[in-house]
């Protein structure tokens, strides 16, 4: 592993301090919480962009000094914030951490990945978190610190544009959220709980259990076009096998008006409207094929490709890479 994984140097650290900042930021909000992980990323994006960050380079060049400087900028915040802490073991813990990376490679991948590139191999982008958010396009204030939008893939990694090939968007049969921020489709009733106990809806990162609701086609189509997705892959549509009725919200009607498009604002009184389909009430979790499926979960997939523009490529219909089903083979 140590051998395989690369490391890029303009990469940022988080520090011990970034974390005690994100705990002091969301305590101070009170009630105006965005739901942040706690992992200390927003404050390491706000070093970035003020230009007072320390990247994984840094580890090489001076290390110490800059380290330094910026424990000593961000305790005098913490005081100002009247946060309370002991930095011992975090420290002691982080720093163990930064040796350990010392055995790793530490590249300037822009010129790794373009010269993979130009010797025409394939190279495959993962964002990390759903569109919606991106730190410009999402639901502002409460989205992430980063972009994670496909454009991400151009500015994490130092590729032109016109390097991007296919871009796939993976989407959910229905819909999650995890922590604050708006929800237009959110369930309150006992189908958001089946939908969350069926799919183990719980955060990744933080244990949280995520809210869920129906698919949003409006901020899917949303998705769809400022990715600029070419293919579309749908997972956990096992997860509603069992349901009679399944809804997927087509507008959403705000201050008395219908609009098919994603507002500047997703207010508390907008509305979605939902378009009724018939439920396949059957078990899909062991068919290998598409020709396996039952009808209504065939009109499923026809009426959103009809929707969103987009093919669905694959379909998931459960966990284990056997239960990934390929479409349009031929």
């Amino acid at each position: 592993m140590k051998e395989r994984l690369h490391i890029s140097k303009k990469a940022h650290l988080i520090l011990p301090t970034h974390r005690l900042l994100d705990a002091a930021y969301e305590a101070a909000k009170g009630d105006a919480k965005v739901g942040t992980t706690g992992k200390g990323i927003g404050p390491t994006y706000t070093d970035k962009v003020s230009r007072n960050g320390i990247r994984v380079g840094d580890i090489l060049h001076g290390f110490e000094r800059k380290y330094a400087v910026a424990k000593a900028r961000h305790e005098q915040i913490l005081k100002s914030l009247n946060y309370e802490y002991d930095l011992t073991e975090q420290e002691k813990a982080w720093m163990e951490g930064v040796e350990y990376l010392k055995q790793f490679s530490l590249v300037d991948s822009e010129h790794e990945i373009n010269n993979f590139l130009r010797e025409e191999k394939s190279v495959l982008c993962e964002g990390a978190q759903g569109t919606m958010l991106d730190i410009d396009f999402g639901s502002y204030p409460f989205v992430t610190s980063s972009n994670t939008v496909c454009a991400g893939a151009c500015t994490g990694l130092g590729v032109a544009p016109n390097r991007i090939g296919e871009v796939y968007g993976i989407f959910k049969a229905y819909c999650t959220r995890v922590g604050a921020g708006p929800f237009p489709t959110e369930l309150f009733d006992e189908t958001g709980d089946k939908m969350c106990t069926l799919g183990h809806e719980f955060g990744s990162v933080t244990g949280r259990k995520r809210r869920c609701g129906w698919i949003d086609l409006v901020a899917l189509k949303y998705s769809v076009m400022v990715n600029g997705v070419t293919k579309l892959i749908m997972m956990k549509s096992d997860v509603l096998d069992t349901f009679q009725t399944i809804k997927a919200c087509v507008a959403y009607r705000l201050n008395g008006e219908e609009i098919d498009y994603f507002p500047y604002d997703i207010e508390e009184n907008l509305e979605p409207v939902y378009a009724e389909l018939p439920g396949w009430m059957t078990d899909m979790t062991k068919m290998k094929s598409e020709d396996e499926f039952p009808e209504e979960f065939n009109a499923y997939l026809t009426f959103l490709e009809e929707q969103l523009g987009v093919e669905i490529k694959i379909v998931s219909v459960g966990p284990d890479r056997e239960q990934t089903i390929e479409r349009y083979t031929e």
